[in-house]
C-alpha cells in the first residue's frame, strides 16, 4: 500500500513538474524587429518597426519591447528585415555614413582616389579598418624632388566608394560579394584638422597606396 502510494505521489509530482516546464516553454515576450530592410542614415518611423513574439528564454540582451523606444532613433548600422532591435545599436544622432560609422569630434572625413584594387589590399579594405596612408607623386604633377611619403598612420576607414561615388557593394546587401564589375572609387578616411590642406595638395599630385595597420 505504501508503495503504491510512493507511486502515485511520484507520478503527481512528475506531472507537476511536466507541466510547469511545458508552462515555462510556452511564455511568449513580446520584442521589437525592423518591419522591413532599413539604412543607417535616417531616424526611425513607426513604419520601419514591427513586434513579434517569441520564447522568453531567447529574447536576447538589450531587446526592445516597445516600438516607441525606438521611434526617433538612428541605426548605428544598417538592419534588415526581422532583426532584433537592441537598446544599444540605436543613436540619438545620425550616423555620417551609411556604414553606421560616425566622424571622430574634431577629426575630418576625406576621400582618397584610387585607381586599381591593389592600392586597397587587393580591394580588401573595409569600413572600420584601420589603414596607413601611403602617398606616391605622379610624375608631372607634384613638385620635382618630391618622394614617396608615409602620410598617416592607423587612419580609420569610414566608408568604400565606387566609382560612381555609391557605396562600394550593395548599401544593403547581404552579400560579401560586391556586384560584378564594380570598381573601387575612392576610400573615405578620418584625418586631423590640420592636416585638411596637405592632404588636398597630395590628392592633386600623387596616387596613394593604402596598407592594413592593426586595429587599435
Amino acid at each position: 500500500m505504501i508503495g503504491q502510494r510512493a507511486l502515485v505521489a511520484l507520478a503527481l509530482a512528475a506531472g507537476a513538474l511536466a507541466g510547469t516546464l511545458y508552462y515555462i516553454g510556452a511564455q511568449r515576450s513580446p520584442i521589437v524587429v525592423a518591419a522591413r530592410d532599413v539604412d543607417a542614415t535616417h531616424p526611425l518611423v513607426a513604419d520601419d518597426l514591427a513586434i513579434v513574439s517569441i520564447a522568453a528564454d531567447a529574447v536576447p540582451a538589450g531587446a526592445l519591447v516597445d516600438a516607441n523606444a525606438a521611434v526617433g532613433k538612428v541605426p548605428r548600422a544598417p538592419l534588415w528585415r526581422g532583426q532584433v532591435v537592441l537598446s544599444p545599436a540605436l543613436s540619438d544622432d545620425a550616423a555620417s555614413f551609411h556604414t553606421g560609422l560616425a566622424l571622430p569630434r574634431s577629426m575630418r572625413a576625406v576621400a582618397l582616389p584610387l585607381s586599381s584594387a591593389a592600392q586597397a589590399v587587393g580591394g580588401a579594405i573595409v569600413p572600420g579598418a584601420r589603414v596607413d596612408v601611403i602617398a606616391v607623386p605622379i610624375a608631372g604633377r607634384a613638385p620635382g624632388g618630391r618622394t614617396t611619403e608615409l602620410l598617416l598612420q592607423g587612419a580609420m576607414v569610414l566608408d568604400v566608394r565606387s566609382e560612381t561615388g555609391s557605396p562600394y557593394g550593395a548599401a544593403l546587401s547581404k552579400s560579401p560579394v560586391s556586384t560584378v564589375g564594380e570598381r573601387i572609387g575612392s576610400v573615405v578616411v578620418a584625418i586631423d584638422a590640420l592636416d585638411e590642406v596637405r592632404f588636398a595638395d597630395r590628392i592633386a599630385t600623387s596616387m596613394f597606396v593604402l596598407a592594413l595597420a592593426e586595429s587599435r
